[in-house]
């Protein structure tokens, strides 16, 4: 075979000679180069964009008569078969059309030179003019603002949403305090406060809820003093049940403190929800307590007084 198709037999050659690729678009390979060229452009894409571009400039070179009389011939015959390519053509032509009344395209066809497509372009929707390029700056500016408005409102909304903390932690009891108070064989019978029933942990990791009546007429006397037996988990809560007397309605701050009067944690108590008695609750978490006495002191917190209204005692095991 002669050189001029020797790089169609040999297939290690991942290269076609833009020449090679305009004579086959004209039809003027042999059948065995034309063969392999167009198996391979079914297997190579960087062959497959090289021919599409090829295809373009064959256009726009009919378009503006740069073809000698041969080659129009062949592109008339050969390269028109497809109604893609004519629509090519049509496209180059209009182009070619618009060009033709732009002082820039009419310098540069002076020049023998190809207008680039960017070129086209610009001068076929007027983006060399100076009120486009400000107009097109604008919009763009204009996204960028709603994006930056649309990402800050989702994060404002984000937080808006996220759950305040329910607990406040304080320190616990020192240690001095529970040497104090030992507890051995010798110790007379203590009264035990029977706890009410605690619900099932549920799969979700609710946390239990220790309920314990308090009254404020009990003696801190030891024998008298409800124990408490602290559920185990993290979030466990023991709910205080602060009996008051009657008509002593309203809203109300407890307060926890050591017998020696050291504040470990404050909230808002709570109108029991039972109607056949006056209490008010008092959630504490559990975490907080150890082994030791404590003393819950109740007052009123509409009037923003301090003064107590009720003292109520416990111990932890």
């Amino acid at each position: 075979m002669s050189e001029k198709t020797e790089q169609f037999d040999n297939n290690n050659s991942p290269e076609f000679t833009d020449d090679a690729i305009r004579r086959f678009l004209f039809g003027r390979l042999s059948a065995a180069e034309h063969a392999t060229l167009e198996e391979r452009l079914f297997t190579d894409d960087s062959l497959e964009a090289r021919v599409r571009l090829a295809e373009f400039d064959l256009a726009d070179d009919y378009a503006l008569e740069r073809l000698s009389a041969a080659d129009r011939e062949a592109f008339e015959e050969k390269f028109l078969r497809s109604a893609e390519r004519k629509r090519q053509l049509n496209i180059s032509t209009a182009l070619r059309d618009h060009f033709a009344s732009a002082p820039t395209v009419a310098a540069t066809a002076s020049k023998g030179t190809k207008a680039s497509i960017s070129e086209r372009l610009q001068l076929l929707f007027g983006l060399n003019q100076r009120v486009w390029r400000l107009a097109f700056g604008a919009a763009a500016l204009a996204v960028l603002v709603a994006t930056a408005w649309l990402v800050l409102k989702e994060s404002h909304l984000r937080r808006a949403v996220s759950p305040p903390p329910i607990v406040r932690s304080s320190p616990s009891p020192s240690s001095k305090r529970e040497t104090e108070h030992p507890h051995g064989p010798s110790s007379p019978p203590e009264h035990h406060t029977t706890p009410s029933p605690m619900p099932p942990h549920e799969p979700t990791g609710s946390p239990v809820i220790l309920s314990v009546d308090l009254f404020s007429d009990a003696s801190r006397d030891r024998d008298k003093i409800p124990l408490i037996d602290l559920p185990k988990g993290e979030h466990d809560l023991v709910r205080l049940q602060l009996a008051l007397k009657l008509n002593q309605t309203g809203s109300y701050q407890a307060d926890l403190l050591t017998v020696d009067g050291q504040s470990i944690f404050s909230s808002q108590a709570f109108q029991s929800a039972e109607t056949n008695t006056s209490k008010v609750d008092f959630d504490v978490p559990a975490a907080l307590l150890t082994r030791g006495d404590y003393q819950v002191s109740l007052r009123r917190a509409a009037d923003g007084s301090k003064k107590t209204v009720a003292s109520y005692y416990f111990r932890v095991k």
